[in-house]
């Protein structure tokens, strides 16, 4: 089976200069999400905002909250092939960009 993902190689790239706090914050109201819940960014912006965790970082960090096995991307198959499940973005700048959509796993940061 062919599995699709959309992240890019930019995303790690934003977090060259990523503080251990912002990080930690991240993780923090990514962990508060409950346990088996389906999730997007649109759910957990306002959080994100408040924690003052830069939007341009973001992609990176939900990146590094799948590899450290705190969620896990909703995929959809179709003809064999894996594609991440995509719904409208509603930030103020999405300009009808899609977000991915999580789901939260039983692991703690």
């Amino acid at each position: 089976m062919v599995t699709t993902s959309t992240s890019a190689p930019w995303q790690e790239i934003s977090l060259i200069e990523l503080s251990e706090d912002t990080e930690a914050a991240f993780m923090t109201v990514i962990a508060s999400v409950p346990v088996g819940r389906k999730f997007t960014v649109n759910d957990v912006r306002r959080r994100l905002d408040a924690a003052e965790v830069p939007a341009g970082q973001r992609g990176g960090l939900f990146n590094r909250a799948i590899a450290a096995g705190l969620i896990l991307p909703v995929k959809v198959s179709a003809w064999g092939v894996d594609y991440d499940v995509r719904v409208p973005s509603t930030g103020e700048t999405a300009h009808a960009a899609t977000v991915r959509v999580y789901r939260r796993i039983g692991v703690e940061p």
